[in-house]
């Protein structure tokens, strides 16, 4: 890629899941656009390893889920925008309480996913969130599925404690019982 017409014919066939990447994550359209931005600064400088990767769409892919991970990590949870959460509820078909609700567990979940190693915290966010497969998420990695399992199963492991009370049903790893506490004396 020698000019900015050469990487965005390169990039036209993924544009769409790029957006739809950072907006999975962001779920705001000015930070979704600024992570979009950052994204495809970083292909533009990272343009000679992107080409050469065995998927290049895959890595693209990944670097925008790094630019939305790491744009959400620069943002300032402790302080509301009202806008911003005008603009989410407005958009959305839920009431306002649960509009409110939806957006704090979205921002926990990925105060979460920010918390973990970068290539645990982008599996994580491929798999569950984008909903790509082992063998994507391998191709973005540079890794086996076998590793990318591994990773998101540390992932997981690293987000239960954090995250277990938004699943309600959930049940304990060992259900102990009078009856199971006599076996075990």
């Amino acid at each position: 890629m020698d000019d900015k017409t050469d990487l965005a014919k390169f990039i036209a066939p993924v544009r769409d899941r790029m957006l739809a990447t950072v907006w999975r994550i962001l779920r705001h359209p000015q930070d979704a656009e600024d992570a979009l931005q950052n994204a495809l600064v970083t292909v533009w400088r990272r343009r000679a390893q992107v080409e050469s990767h065995p998927a290049p769409h895959a890595l693209i892919l990944r670097i925008c889920a790094d630019a939305a991970i790491d744009h959400f990590r620069s943002r300032r949870l402790n302080h509301v925008d009202v806008s911003q959460l005008e603009e989410r509820l407005a958009a959305s078909d839920l009431s306002p309480l649960d509009g409110l609700i939806k957006d704090e567990t979205l921002d926990l979940v990925m105060s979460a996913i920010a918390g973990l190693s970068p290539k645990q915290s982008v599996a994580i966010v491929m798999k569950y969130i984008l909903a790509e497969s082992h063998a994507t998420i391998a191709e973005a990695l540079g890794c086996t599925t076998e590793t990318v399992r591994e990773h998101l199963a540390r992932g997981r492991e690293r987000l239960a404690p954090l995250l277990g009370h938004l699943v309600p049903d959930r049940l304990p790893t060992k259900i102990t019982t009078p009856f199971s506490q006599e076996n075990e004396r």
